[in-house]
C-alpha cells in the first residue's frame, strides 16, 4: 500500500488527538464585532475536519456568525445518541438517513417544513433525495450533505487478461473470480465493503440485495424470506469459502478501499465516490484502470441515499440555525453552493441537487474518473432503503451486520440466518410499538 493513499484515508476518516471540541471563533482568530455572543453549536463526524473548519469560517465571515464545531469521534450515530440522550444541546448535526425519523421521534430534532424557501429547495432536489431527507409523514427534516449509492467497479487491466467480459449475474461473477484466480490474475478478485460498520457491509448488503430483486423489508416493515435475498447471501458466503475475497476483508481499514487501490482485486461494491480515489494516480496504483458498471443481478439495481444536516429540536436561533443548514446544506445568501460545490470537486460526493450535478465544472471534474452514462443510469435504477426510517432499524442493521458476518465466516445455515434476521425484526417492532 503506497504511503499517500494511507495518509489520503487517514484524512478522511481522521481521530483528532485531544479535546473532542473547540471554538471556532478562536481557532480561527477574531470575528465580524456583530457576530453574536451566543454561539451555534454544530457536531460532525469524522471526515475531511480541517475542511469542515474552514467551511465554518467561511460561514461565519459570510453571516458575521459565531460557531462551536465539536467533532465527534469514533463510532458517530451511537455516540451522538449518547450526547443527545445526556442532555447536550446541539443546533446542528451530521445523520445518515436512517437516524432521522429515530431522532425526530426522540424530539431531538426538529422538521424544517414551514421554513423560509424549504418548498423552492424540495423542488431542485432530485426525488429520492427529498424522500431520504423526509420522515415517514413527509414531512421535510433534513438539508442534504451529499447523495450517493453503491457501485460496482472492475480492473479493466485483469479482464483484459483474462479474456472475460464484465458479469452482469451473480453467477456470472462466481465463475470469473474463479477463472481469475485459476490464472494467477489474481488471489482475491472479489472486494467489498464487508466491515462492520453503518456504512460499510450494511450498505454493501442492501446495494446485493437490491441488485438481485430482493425487498428486505415489505411495506409493513415484516422481513421478507426470498430466493433473491438468499441468494445474495449465499454468494457471499461461497465466494469466502473458496477464498475468493481477501481472509481479512471484514476488519480490513478504509472501507477497505486501501486494499483496492493496491491493484489486488478486481471487483468492489463500494460508495460511488470511492471510484475517484481508485483512480486518482497520486494514491492509486490502477490509477486510469478502473471502470464502472451497472451492479450484476436481476435487476441491477443498488441502494441509494442521502446523508444530512439536522436542525436540533431547540435550537438558540431557528432563524441563525436555519441560514447555516442552507449554507453547508444548499445555497448561501450570495448565491452559491458553499460547501457541496466542494465536496463534489475535491472528493467526489454527489449532490442531492440537480443544479450540482449538471454544474459544468463538476461534470468536467467527475467525467474524468467515472463513466457518466453508466452511473446516471445506475443512479435511476437505484431503490432508496425505506426501512430505514423506522426508529428501531438501526438496532437491527446491527445486528444484521454482525449475524451476516458470521454466517459468512463459519459457513452455517442460510435458514437458521434468515429466520434470526426475521426474529429480530419482529422483536424490535414490538419493543418501540
Amino acid at each position: 500500500m503506497t504511503l499517500p493513499l494511507e495518509r489520503f484515508l487517514a484524512s478522511r476518516r481522521q481521530v483528532l488527538k485531544g479535546a473532542a471540541a473547540f471554538a471556532a471563533a478562536g481557532a480561527f482568530g477574531g470575528r465580524a464585532f456583530a457576530a453574536p455572543s451566543t454561539p451555534i453549536t454544530f457536531a460532525g463526524w469524522q471526515y475531511q475536519p480541517q475542511i469542515v473548519d474552514e467551511n465554518v469560517k467561511t460561514f461565519m465571515k459570510l453571516y458575521d456568525e459565531n460557531v462551536t464545531y465539536e467533532l465527534i469521534t469514533g463510532d458517530y450515530h451511537p455516540l451522538a445518541e449518547t450526547k443527545l440522550t445526556a442532555g447536550q444541546h446541539i443546533d446542528m448535526l451530521y445523520s445518515e438517513e436512517n437516524y432521522i425519523a429515530r431522532w425526530h421521534t426522540a424530539e431531538w430534532i426538529r422538521s424544517l417544513e414551514g421554513l423560509p424557501g424549504v418548498d423552492e429547495i424540495k423542488a431542485g432536489m432530485f426525488p429520492v433525495s427529498v424522500t431520504s431527507l423526509s420522515l415517514p409523514t413527509g414531512e421535510f427534516c433534513g438539508m442534504p450533505y451529499y447523495a450517493g449509492y453503491n457501485t460496482f467497479l472492475y480492473n479493466e487491466e485483469h479482464l483484459q487478461k483474462a479474456g472475460v467480459e464484465v458479469p452482469e449475474t451473480w453467477d456470472a461473477v462466481l465463475e470469473v473470480c474463479r477463472k481469475l484466480k485459476a490464472d494467477g490474475i489474481s488471489d482475491a478478485p472479489f472486494h467489498g465493503m464487508w466491515q462492520q460498520q453503518w456504512p460499510n457491509m450494511s450498505w454493501n448488503m442492501f446495494a446485493s440485495w437490491y441488485s438481485e430483486g430482493a425487498k428486505v423489508f415489505d411495506a409493513e416493515g415484516n422481513f421478507v424470506d426470498e430466493p433473491a435475498l438468499r441468494k445474495i447471501l449465499e454468494v457471499y458466503q461461497t465466494l469466502y469459502k473458496e477464498k475468493l475475497v481477501a481472509e481479512d476483508i471484514m476488519t480490513l481499514p478504509g472501507e477497505g478501499v486501501p486494499s483496492y487501490a493496491s491493484g489486488r482485486h478486481t471487483f468492489m461494491v463500494v460508495h460511488d465516490y470511492n471510484h475517484k480515489v481508485a483512480n486518482d494516480p497520486a494514491v492509486s496504483k490502477i490509477a486510469g484502470k478502473v471502470r464502472n458498471a451497472l451492479m450484476p443481478g436481476a435487476t441491477h439495481s443498488t441502494m441509494a441515499w442521502t446523508a444530512a444536516y439536522l436542525m436540533g429540536s431547540q435550537p438558540v436561533d431557528q432563524e441563525r440555525v436555519w441560514n447555516m443548514l442552507q449554507f453547508f446544506g444548499g445555497k448561501a445568501k450570495d448565491g452559491q453552493y458553499h460547501v457541496i460545490k466542494r465536496w463534489a470537486l475535491d472528493f467526489g460526493l454527489g449532490s442531492a441537487y440537480k443544479e450540482v450535478m449538471s454544474d459544468p465544472d463538476v461534470v468536467a471534474s467527475f467525467s474524468k474518473w467515472r463513466d457518466l452514462a453508466v452511473s446516471d443510469k445506475q443512479l435511476g435504477m437505484a431503490t432508496a432503503r425505506t426501512i430505514g426510517k423506522e426508529i428501531w432499524f438501526p438496532e437491527w442493521d446491527m445486528f444484521m451486520m454482525q449475524q451476516v458476518q458470521e454466517y459468512i465466516r463459519s459457513g452455517s445455515s442460510t435458514d437458521a440466518l434468515v429466520s434470526g434476521l426475521a426474529s429480530k425484526a419482529q422483536e424490535l417492532k414490538a419493543q418501540y410499538q
